[in-house]
């Protein structure tokens, strides 16, 4: 299984499944804006209290305190203290939330402003909050989203469904100009039975990410989040440290992942980059899933050949003037613009793959050689030719998705003729000379591309074949196929693929015309289904009457077969400490 890095896995996630993620943000969201924290306003009233007993100046107030009253500092306990009603407590609070005159206005921060336009994407429409602050709702208004504000059990009984409305803020603790705000250890400990209710709706039906909270107050909240049994979706904590270790507990029982940021500016932030490039490189789901279904209708039939032609052609074209166009990256590849790369063209390649594996496993003749004409199309982008090897070789990785996904394809339908039909396909000249695409499109076979720079992928033994095996694997679903038949087509099509390269590959190593290797998958070390040797033995076992010998593959005869199968099982004894 792959790791995606946390912050990735959120921005995925925010993107497939806009809306399924409610964020649930504290007094650490707000702290740029100049809006102080609970522990900052706890060591302010301190300093207040200290004055009143004329304590002086002092270095340290928390340990100023901690001497005189002989235990720690309590936000709840001060303020408590010094402002006896509700009433009074929303003055002081109100005191810290609004600007002192002379000073500015209080601002969203870059926070509050990247929330917001998560939220006019429709990435985010519930929002959970201990703060008492609008600056979340001036963030909303400027990107033209009015939200439903939940601040009391009154605005519970009237507000809109949560799945009804665009953005919903709920604020636990009260707005600060409603005298009901909720500060003290008595006031935090228990909700009301409507906001549990709601609160407990949210926490079941959504994944949450959480932001600028530390969970050491807050009891009511705490044990609203132990005592949800669903983890359908996600859960993230962000943390500029290690969490505390009440946070911890609730990551651990929430099965979460934290997700390392400087502050709340950074996350929201970033996060917002990372889902606009997602959303920039790839087509609109519901664009594809129509694209889809329309293959489905129209590949089956001769009769309809023009209209899956006319489909092929549309998504051909898409990649094609990404890959030959000014787009495309020249500047010196790192690591990083390799991964982007990478995804930026698995992203916009991804109708057109998909259509390729509906034709080859169920497209009538006509439909299956457009697929090949398609393969042969991409597989000549054309553009600038020189600059980098690296990023010249990767121009092919649509085609090579394409070839992998055919092959794929043909295993599934069991159509040997297909699979040879694919593997001898004559692809255009390189160099003068004409290749056929088993020896050009493997992914191993795209020439300086070393895929272990592949994040999360650096120390896998075959970081092409799982990176991609993975993709497939949830993409095999448009042919009805489970996870355990997309493995299995998987392995088998690149088992074909290794074995069809290696028999065009021997000849020329037998005439000293270079030396002999064939690109390996997943299938060489996994123990999953048949082994590598039991494949292998498979090939050394076929008769004159094989439909795979008789559609051309591996040389044709029993003999020539054979003799494959030997030489790539001494390849594989070369290599095998690599990936045994």
């Amino acid at each position: 299984m792959i790791e995606l890095d946390p912050l990735d896995s959120l921005a995925l996630t925010l993107h497939h499944a806009p809306g399924v993620q409610a964020l649930l943000l504290g007094s650490g969201i707000s702290r740029a804006a100049g809006i102080p924290t609970g522990w900052e306003i706890t060591v302010d009233l301190i300093k207040r209290l200290g004055r009143a007993r004329d304590a002086g100046d002092q270095t340290d107030w928390p340990a100023w305190y901690q001497a005189t009253f002989d235990r720690a500092p309590s936000y709840s306990e001060i303020l408590d203290a010094v402002a006896v009603t509700p009433a009074e407590r929303r003055a002081v609070i109100q005191g810290y939330i609004e600007p002192v005159e002379g000073e500015e206005g209080r601002r969203p921060t870059k926070a509050h402003e990247a929330i917001a336009k998560l939220v006019a994407a429709g990435a985010i429409r519930v929002i959970v909050t201990t703060n008492f602050d609008r600056l979340l709702e001036a963030a909303l208004r400027d990107v033209g989203v009015e939200p439903v504000v939940i601040a009391s059990d009154d605005a519970i009984v009237g507000a809109t469904p949560l799945v009804h409305s665009r953005c919903t803020i709920i604020k636990l603790h009260g707005d600060y100009m409603d005298a009901r705000i909720k500060n003290t250890d008595d006031e935090l400990e228990t909700y009301s039975s409507e906001m549990n209710a709601l609160l407990d709706r949210v926490l079941d039906e959504f994944g949450l990410v959480v932001c600028g909270w530390s969970g050491d107050w807050d009891t009511a909240l705490k044990a609203a989040i132990m005592r949800t049994a669903s983890r359908r979706y996600p859960f993230y904590w962000m943390s500029r440290g290690d969490p505390t270790a009440l946070g911890a507990d609730i990551i651990a029982h929430r099965q979460g992942r934290v997700v390392r940021a400087a502050d709340a500016d950074t996350f929201f932030t970033r996060t917002l980059s990372k889902f606009d490039a997602i959303r920039a490189d790839s087509p609109h789901p519901q664009s594809v899933a129509m694209t889809i279904a329309q293959g489905k209708q129209v590949c089956r039939e001769d009769r309809t050949a023009p209209d899956w032609a006319d489909l092929l052609a549309v998504e051909v074209d898409k990649v094609l003037s990404f890959l030959s166009g000014s787009d495309y990256p020249t500047e010196r590849p790192t690591n990083e613009s390799i991964n982007t790369l990478v995804a930026t063209l698995v992203a916009r390649s991804e109708a057109l793959r998909r259509l390729v594996l509906i034709g080859t496993r169920w497209g009538g003749p006509e439909a299956f050689r457009a697929v090949l004409r398609a393969i042969a199309a991409v597989a000549n982008p054309g553009g600038n030719t020189s600059g980098f090897t690296y990023l010249i070789s990767l121009r092919l990785l649509p085609a090579s998705l394409c070839f992998h996904w055919a092959a794929a394809g043909a295993v599934m339908r069991g159509d040997d003729a297909r699979l040879a039909a694919l593997m001898h396909l004559p692809m255009p000249r390189m160099n003068g000379e004409r290749h056929l695409a088993v020896s050009k499109l493997p992914l191993l076979a795209l020439e300086t591309v070393e895929w272990k720079v592949l994040d999360g992928f650096e120390r896998a033994r075959t970081p092409h074949s799982n990176y991609f095996h993975a993709i497939f694997a949830t993409e095999a679903r448009d042919v009805a196929i489970g996870s355990q038949e997309a493995d299995e087509a998987w392995d088998t099509a690149e088992f074909w693929v290794a074995m069809e390269f290696a028999a065009i590959r021997l000849p020329e190593y037998q005439a000293n015309k270079g030396w002999f290797w064939t690109p390996v998958g997943r299938f060489i070390w996994r123990r999953e289904g048949m082994s590598h040797v039991e494949r292998l033995d498979s090939v050394r076992a076929l008769r004159s009457d094989a439909p795979a010998l008789k559609a051309g593959l591996l040389g044709g005869t029993p003999e020539k077969a054979k003799e494959i199968a030997d030489a790539v099982t001494e390849f594989f004894g070369k290599v095998g400490s690599g990936f045994f």
